[in-house]
């Protein structure tokens, strides 16, 4: 997982936080190559249109209308299995971001611009509220699941109250946030566009592949079976460094947080333990908890609308290392917040 420590409050100065220390006799890559660009698309990529979607899966055909949105990395696959037991309630729709799963993403923005405008983000927003109009979806019930998810569902039920029954975000993060950078929890967004639009220049601009590979995301942490975990990897592995780091670094660059006080819709935050024995976190990298559990800190138990529930021997995915657990809690929500 990519983090940085800032020198100063305006980040001035940048310093990695990596470490290319051995482990179990290997060294994680840290080259970078100065002939790419991986702020822009290759030549000749053929991009979505604005205010398009990747791809749409539709399941079911209850009366109850649901929608469900993927994290960083995947696309609406991820949920089949949530879906397959809530058939006969819903008509699910779970979209694949553009970009994402093989999927053609937008066209990048015109340079200089910052992360902090997050165009991405914002079309996929207006494709899903296009999706709702094309389909009729009346009040619905919205899933995301894991970083960016849970910032376009947050954009939605903040801003579209009155289109959504209820949120669940599964392994949700309410922003970046990583405990070895001072001060992060409660930046400017002045400093997040900073902190975002540095990254870009600085690093991710040049990076290597296998330098994203040895330093982003690992298998253990997305599930607890050793080859679901190396499934997930793969297919996040599969979108262009590009199209990865565009999404990554909006995302660094919103915090939805203080907008939290006036949300209406409730809200359940289901987060992984990431406790199970057989998690491994290096010292000093321990991301995951810091995005599923630190960065809600100051949240939890300040807005009413929002209730958390960890399920414990869960990873990211928690939808495949505790379905069970996940159904019951989610059932549990439903019944008490939706009326039909």
């Amino acid at each position: 997982m990519w983090t940085w420590r800032a020198g100063t409050p305006a980040l001035v100065a940048l310093a990695l936080c990596l470490t290319d220390e051995p482990l179990a006799g290997q060294v994680r890559s840290l080259a970078q190559d100065t002939t790419l660009d991986n702020l822009v698309h290759p030549p000749g990529y053929r991009a979505a249109a604005w205010g398009a979607l990747g791809a749409v899966r539709k399941v079911g055909h209850g009366a109850g209308r649901m929608l469900l949105i993927p994290g960083l990395g995947f696309g609406g696959g991820v949920f089949d299995e949530f879906m397959a037991p809530r058939k006969e309630e819903f008509t699910m729709y779970a979209v694949t971001l553009p970009g994402f799963d093989g999927t053609e993403a937008p066209p990048m923005p015109p340079a200089p611009s910052s992360y902090a405008d997050t165009p991405w983000t914002r079309s996929a927003t207006q494709a899903i509220l296009g999706l709702m109009d094309r389909e009729r979806i009346g009040p619905a019930v919205l899933v995301a699941h894991w970083g960016l998810g849970t910032q376009i569902a947050l954009r939605l039920v903040l801003d579209h109250p009155e289109r959504f029954q209820a949120l669940i975000l599964i392994g949700g993060v309410a922003k970046s946030y990583f405990a070895g950078t001072p001060g992060m929890l409660t930046w400017t967004p002045a400093q997040r566009a900073a902190f975002a639009d540095g990254l870009g220049r600085r690093w991710f601009k040049t990076v290597t592949r296998r330098t994203w590979d040895d330093q982003n995301f690992m298998t253990y942490d997305y599930a607890v079976n050793p080859l679901r975990a190396l499934f997930l990897w793969r297919e996040a592995a599969i979108p262009p460094l590009p199209v990865w780091i565009r999404y990554l670094l909006e995302f660094y660059a919103v915090d939805p947080t203080p907008e939290l006080a006036r949300l209406r819709v409730p809200t359940l935050v289901v987060k992984p333990g990431f406790d199970d024995p057989g998690f491994y976190a290096e010292p000093g990298r321990d991301y995951m908890r810091d995005l599923t559990h630190g960065s809600w800190s100051g949240i939890e138990g300040t807005v009413p609308a929002i209730e958390f529930v960890t399920i414990p021997g869960a990873r990211l995915f928690v939808m495949h290392d505790r379905p069970e657990e996940l159904d019951r809690t989610v059932k549990a929500f439903l019944a008490k917040h939706l009326r039909r």
